[in-house]
Order: structure tokens, then sequence, then C-alpha cells
């Protein structure tokens, strides 16, 4: 979801069920994209690793899980990427070669490294791997136009 500064500002220090509350709210005013189920899949394609394992300092792992973590680990995962650090992100995220990942995608990876959900087929590969590319498409769009109006992101797996 896109926030303005302010809008961050205010989410920082909430505990978690009010920023559920908050965010809940804010959805319906605010831009929002959702990956819905294929967060893992993605981050695993872009990263080698399941998002379960964030890899901090990482663009791609970054542009799927977020930077900072609003609040404790043994909360819901609800994180924020700010305006300076999702330019970085763009950026990595332009230089993801989408033939490279297409030739490289083979479900049976996803499967033995129980990415999420548990949906990697190989009768379904090719279509399977067309959702994906149309997530990472999708999700640079929307850091791009978040990054052309200087919003920041909050980024919520719950």
């Amino acid at each position: 979801m896109m926030v303005d500064k302010s809008t961050l500002d205010s989410l920082i220090g909430l505990e978690n069920d009010d920023l559920i509350e908050s965010l809940e709210k804010l959805c319906e005013e605010n831009e929002v994209y959702d990956i819905d189920k294929l967060w893992d899949g993605l981050h695993f394609i872009l990263t080698g690793k399941s998002a379960c394992q964030p890899i901090e300092g990482h663009r791609l792992s970054e542009a799927i899980v977020g930077v900072t973590l609003f609040n404790d680990e043994d909360a819901d995962f609800i994180t924020y990427i700010e305006t300076e650090d999702l330019n970085h992100i763009v950026k990595a995220l332009e230089k993801v070669d989408v033939i490279e990942l297409r030739s490289n995608f083979d479900t049976s990876k996803l499967r033995e490294s129980e990415i999420y959900p548990a949906i990697w087929d190989d009768n379904e590969k090719d279509s399977l791997c067309d959702e994906l590319i149309q997530e990472y498409t999708n999700l640079l769009n929307f850091y791009k136009k978040a990054l052309a109006k200087k919003a920041n992101i909050v980024v919520s797996i719950y």
C-alpha cells in the first residue's frame, strides 16, 4: 500500500492490533497492490529463497517482504519501505532478466523448498510461470508509480 510520510509516521509505534485496524481502514483510501498468495513464489524466483527467510540488504527480497518491521517478530508480518529504499528496490527490479527467470523456472524446486502455496504442479509450469512474471511486472509498475509520487510502501502478509 502506498502511504505518504505523515501516514507512515502515524503507524510507526502502534501495537499490532491497532496497526492492523489502521491498515485495514487505510486500504480503503490508498492505492494498494495485492500479490495475493504468490508472494512466496515471487520471492523464491527472484532470490532462490523462501520469503519466510528474508535476506537483509537484498533489494529483491526487500521488494517482497519490505525493509523495516513495524512490530516485534512475533506479531503479524507488517513492514515498510521508505522512499529512499524504494528507489534502490526499483533499480534492482528493473535489472531482473525476465527471460532468465522464465528459463530457470522449475516447479520441483518450489515444491522441494515448500514454497507457499502448495500449487507448484509440473503440469501447470507454464501458466504458473506466467502468473509469477505478471506479478513481478505489476509489482514493478506499482513501485515505479509510488516512487514518482515519493510515497512509502507498507507491506503486510497476514
